[in-house]
């Protein structure tokens, strides 16, 4: 599974490659515009999105995430992108169900200032436990985090990758060596619709072999809403499949809406 998931990877990002060496034939607005920001996720674009998760099995897991996305100008040329992720989670235990946050990521990504057709990026993520047990990893984690994606005649595709290694935390509990990736693939239609597919994969690699990874595979529609007496607002929903995941859930269905600030 991990060769095959590694072996997509290399296509993906030699896929977009390729394409960034043939931007010529792209519509020269391509990046520019709003309904292409929204898609991008180190677009200069602040924004506030809430993110609601719904994990089918015998009992039910609820997310709602918190993902404020705050653009800083460094320079002329250079952004930091910083995006905070903040979950409220409800998920099932053996004694009925636990509440709480779940942990922490901030993520800092570096990019190029001038809009494009093509959009790269890389920084370092963090991931704080909350202390909650059962809601997450209980160690402080630091990794890597690279995006890059094409946007190109209405397609965006692209991937972010993220692998996370625990650096302190209580020496009683596993350490944390952690994937997480999005896939980035949508498409706009007439009147500011759009469908898409972007589902988050994960593997916990110190996990045992049948409970290492999560891969969702589905798809969802949005609209982009511009006119309104308050800010534009991006609303989507998505139903996935669940081929892989450690408490074998069936199903996951997904709504967000984002509220966009500037």
């Amino acid at each position: 599974m991990r060769k095959h998931y590694l072996f997509t990877f290399g296509f993906m990002l030699a896929s977009i490659l390729n394409a960034q060496e043939n931007r010529t034939s792209a519509d020269p607005e391509d990046g520019h515009g709003l309904e292409d920001k929204i898609q991008n996720p180190i677009a200069n674009m602040a924004s506030l999105p809430f993110n609601y998760n719904l994990s089918i099995n015998d009992k039910y897991t609820n997310v709602v995430n918190l993902q404020p996305i705050i653009p800083i100008q460094l320079s002329k040329n250079w952004l930091l992108i910083t995006q905070t992720h903040l979950p409220f989670m409800n998920v099932p235990t053996e004694s009925g169900y636990e509440n709480g946050v779940g942990n922490v990521t901030f993520l800092g990504t570096l990019t190029l200032a001038k809009p494009s057709d093509f959009s790269w990026g890389i920084g370092p993520v963090f991931m704080l436990p909350t202390g909650v047990e059962g809601l997450g990893f209980e160690k402080f984690s630091i990794g890597p985090s690279v995006i890059a994606l094409k946007q190109t005649n209405g397609f965006t595709y692209g991937l972010l990758l993220q692998n996370f290694f625990s650096v302190a935390g209580p020496s009683s509990v596993e350490d944390v060596n952690y994937l997480y990736t999005q896939v980035i693939l949508s498409k706009k239609l007439k009147k500011n619709w759009y469908v898409y597919s972007s589902p988050i994969i994960t593997a916990d690699w110190n996990a045992p072999s049948a409970k290492q990874w999560t891969i969702p595979l589905g798809a969802g529609a949005g609209k982009l809403i511009t006119h309104n007496r308050y800010l534009p607002i991006n609303l989507k929903a998505g139903v996935f499949k669940y081929v892989a995941h450690p408490t074998d859930a069936d199903w996951l269905i997904q709504a967000q809406a984002t509220f966009i600030l500037k």
